[in-house]
C-alpha cells in the first residue's frame, strides 16, 4: 500500500490488465466520496505506475512452470487479467461482463490490495465490473452491503442479489444490507433496491422456480460465521453453538438463525411472508447456503446439513413431494462451513430423470480447521420412484470448498478449495483452511463407477475461501478469487476438448421466435416444446446439442446450474431441435446453446427461454412437511 500525501488517504496499486504496465487509482478524500456516494466512482482516474514497484507480481502466469503436467490430455490454465480486488461473488451476464462483489477492508486487521482504501485503511470499495472481452475492470459501488449475499440471474437476464452484511459500515457510503434485495442491470451497469425482506439473511440461498419467481431460503440474521468460525454471536442469549448431529430442532437464538423461506415475484418484486422450514431447524447449525434445485417433477430439492428432501413451495407453506419418496441422509453435513460442491447433473429426454451430485467437503461430521477435506463424492437419483441410494466414489484429493462446473460434453469439472480445514475466515491470512487443492479433476458419468474421476492440469494458484468458477460462452471455465490469499489473478481453464484434432463447430444462426422486450443481449428466444433451427459450419454433423444455464458462483454455490440435452434432427449444416418440454425441466431464463461434434463444443449463443400462455401445473401429490 502507498499513501497519497495530498489527501492523507491510502490507495491500492493495481493492474488493469495482465501486462507490464500496472495502474493505480487516483486519490480522493473520504469526505469527497461521501458527498455523493452513488456517483463518485465516475471520478476514478488511472495513472501509469512502474511494474517494479507493485508489491505482488500479478503479471506472472504460473502455468509457464507447469511443464508436462498440462497439455492436450489435461487441459491448460492461463492467467488472463486481474479482478482488481479479491472477489467473493462472481455473477456473469450475456454481454460478457462479470459483477464482482467483495468484503471490504475492515478494522479486524485485514489488509487488501483493492481499488481505494479510505478512512485510515478501514474501508475499501465493495464491487467491480469485469469485462471478459478485454479482461479489464472498473470499480462499482453498491451502498447496501452485499457481502455474503445470495445471487442469481432473473429470467430476463438481470442479476438479483439477496441479503448481505450488517458490519463494517460507513454512514452515507455503506449501509446494512442484511434485508435488502437489489437488481443489477447489465445493460446500463446500474442497480436498484427492489425490496426489503422481513428478516435479515446472511449466507442465504436463492433459486429460480418453474414460474420464474424466486425462492429465497435460510441464512442468518447477523454476521456470525459458522459454528466453528464464530461460535458465540455477540447478541445471542443462547449457549455457545456447538456442532452436533441433527437433533430435530434448532437451538439458535431467534435473533441469530433464520430458518425460513420467502418467494419473490420476478416481475413486481413482491415478497411472500417468511415461513419456517422444518429441514432448516433440523439441520442447524450447518445449514447456511443450503443447496437448492428445481426438479422436473415440480418440486424443489433442498439439501441442508446432511438432510435432503423434495418440497413443493407456495406462498402459504411448503409440503413434501410424495412422488419422489424418501431421500437418504448424507454421511456428513455438506453446507457451510463443511462446504462440499454441488450440482444437478445433465437432464435428457425422454424421461428427464434428475440426479444430484455432491463432492468433497469434509469426512468428519464436526470438522474444524485441522480436519482433512472430504475425499468422496455422492451421486444419487432424485426422480420419482427411483432408487435413491448414494453412489459413492473416491476423489483424487481431499477437497473442501471445491467448485463444480457442468461442461457442455456432460462431464463435471472440479477445481478450487483446500485439502485441509473448513470454510471461514476474516480476510487474508485469517483462514480456517490450508493446502490449496490446485490440481483440477473431471468426473465422467459415462465411465464405470470407480473410474469416473480423473486428474487434469494444475492451476498452481491456491483458491481457498471466497473463490469462484463458472462456465464461459467459449466452453472454458473462468476462475477468480481466494480472499484468504488476497488473490487478484483471473484464470481460464481450457478443457481437453479444445485441444483435439477434431474441428470445432461454429453456430452460424439460430432461428427462434420474436424476442420479449426487456431480455438482455441474447441471440435468440424460444418457448417451451418448440422446434427451432440451428445453422452450423466447420463440421458436417453434430452429436450433442445442449442448453447450459448461465450461472455465477459464490461460496461454492452455483445457483440454478443445470444442463438440458436437446433432441435434434441433424442434416449437413442444419439442426432442427426441440426446446425443453416444460418449465420444470428448464426454468425460464438465459441459457448458453452449445453444439458439439466428436466431443468438441462450439462457442455458445445466448438463448432466452421464456414462458408463454399457461404454465405447467404443479403435481397434486403433496403432504404437509
Amino acid at each position: 500500500m502507498a499513501c497519497c500525501r495530498s489527501c492523507n488517504v491510502e490507495y491500492a496499486i493495481l493492474p488493469v490488465t495482465a501486462s507490464p504496465a500496472l495502474h493505480f487509482l487516483g486519490c480522493f478524500s473520504l469526505q469527497d466520496r461521501l458527498a455523493d456516494s452513488l456517483n463518485y466512482i465516475q471520478q476514478y482516474t488511472y495513472q501509469s505506475y512502474p511494474a517494479a514497484n507493485f508489491e505482488v507480481p500479478y503479471t506472472i502466469d504460473p502455468t509457464a512452470y507447469l511443464g508436462a503436467a498440462a497439455g492436450p490430455t489435461n487441459g491448460t490454465w492461463r492467467v488472463v487479467g486481474n479482478s482488481g480486488s479479491t472477489p467473493v461473488h462472481a455473477l456473469p451476464f450475456t454481454n460478457e461482463l462479470v459483477l464482482f462483489m467483495q468484503r471490504t477492508s475492515n478494522s479486524n486487521g485485514s489488509s487488501y490490495d483493492s481499488f481505494l482504501n479510505v478512512d485510515n485503511n478501514t474501508q475499501s470499495e465493495i464491487a467491480a465490473i469485469y469485462n471478459m472481452t478485454d479482461n479489464t475492470f472498473r470499480p462499482f459501488h453498491i451502498t447496501e452491503h452485499p457481502f455474503c449475499s445470495a445471487q442469481t440471474l432473473l429470467p430476463n437476464g438481470q442479476g438479483i442479489i439477496v441479503g448481505g452484511d450488517p458490519l463494517n459500515l460507513i454512514e452515507g457510503f455503506l449501509t446494512n444490507g442484511l434485508q435488502t434485495v437489489r437488481v443489477f442491470d447489465p445493460a446500463t451497469q446500474t442497480y436498484q433496491v427492489v425490496g426489503e425482506m422481513e428478516r435479515g439473511r446472511w449466507y442465504p440461498s436463492v433459486t429460480v422456480l418453474a414460474d420464474g419467481d424466486l425462492l429465497i431460503v435460510g441464512g442468518m440474521q447477523q454476521e456470525a460465521g459458522g459454528w466453528a468460525a464464530d461460535e458465540s454471536p455477540s447478541t445471542t442469549s443462547q449457549p455457545t453453538v456447538k456442532c452436533a448431529p441433527n437433533t430435530g430442532g434448532s437451538i439458535a437464538d431467534p435473533s441469530y438463525d433464520n430458518p425460513t423461506y420467502q418467494i419473490m415475484s420476478s416481475t413486481n418484486y413482491s415478497l411472500s411472508p417468511a415461513l419456517t422450514l422444518t429441514i432448516l431447524l433440523q439441520s442447524w447449525p450447518i445449514n447456511s447456503y443450503p443447496f437448492l434445485a428445481q426438479l422436473p417433477q415440480g418440486s424443489v430439492l433442498i439439501i441442508a446439513g446432511s438432510l435432503m428432501d423434495t418440497l413443493l413451495f407456495g406462498v402459504d407453506g411448503a409440503s413434501r413431494d410424495n412422488s419422489t419418496g424418501m431421500l437418504p441422509t448424507l454421511p456428513v453435513p455438506v453446507n457451510y462451513p463443511m462446504s462440499a460442491a454441488f450440482t444437478l447433473m445433465p437432464l435428457q429426454g425422454p424421461d428427464y430423470n434428475a440426479s444430484a451430485f455432491v463432492a468433497g467437503g469434509n469426512d468428519e461430521y464436526c470438522a474444524n480447521a485441522m480436519s482433512a477435506g472430504g475425499s468422496k463424492s455422492w451421486l444419487f437419483d432424485v426422480s420419482p420412484g427411483a432408487d435413491h441410494s448414494l453412489i459413492e466414489e473416491a476423489l483424487s484429493f481431499p477437497r473442501v470448498m471445491g467448485e463444480m462446473t457442468l461442461l457442455p460434453d456432460g462431464r463435471v469439472f472440479l477445481c478450487n478449495g483446500a485439502q485441509v480445514g473448513i470454510a471461514g475466515g476474516a480476510g487474508p491470512n485469517e483462514d480456517d483452511a490450508s493446502n490449496g487443492a490446485t490440481i483440477g479433476e473431471i468426473y465422467d458419468p459415462s465411465k464405470p463407477v470407480g473410474q469416473r474421476w480423473s486428474q487434469v492440469a494444475d492451476s498452481m494458484i491456491w483458491r481457498l475461501y471466497h473463490s469462484e468458477a463458472f462456465l464461459t460462452s467459449n466452453a472454458e471455465v473462468f476462475v477468480s478469487g481466494s480472499e484468504s490469499t488476497d488473490e487478484h489473478r483471473v484464470q481460464i481453464y481450457t478443457p481437453d476438448y479444445l485441444y483435439t484434432s477434431n474441428p470445432r463447430p461454429v453456430i452460424t444462426a439460430v432461428n427462434g421466435s420474436a424476442q420479449t422486450a426487456g431480455v438482455y443481449d441474447v441471440d435468440a428466444q424460444v418457448g417451451y416444446s418448440q422446434n427451432f433451427t440451428i445453422g452450423f459450419s466447420g463440421v458436417t454433423t453434430l452429436d450433442r446439442v445442449v442448453f447450459n444455464r448461465l450461472v455465477g458462483s459464490t461460496h461454492g454455490v452455483h445457483a440454478d446450474q443445470r444442463q438440458i440435452v436437446l433432441d435434434c434432427s441433424v442434416t449437413t449444416g442444419t439442426a432442427i431441435c426441440s426446446s425443453p418440454p416444460n418449465n420444470y425441466i428448464a426454468p425460464p431464463g438465459v441459457y448458453m446453446l452449445f453444439v458439439l461434434n466428436q466431443g468438441v463444443p462450439s462457442r455458445a449463443k445466448y438463448i432466452s427461454l421464456q414462458l408463454a400462455g399457461t404454465m405447467t401445473k404443479l403435481p397434486a401429490t403433496a403432504t404437509a412437511g
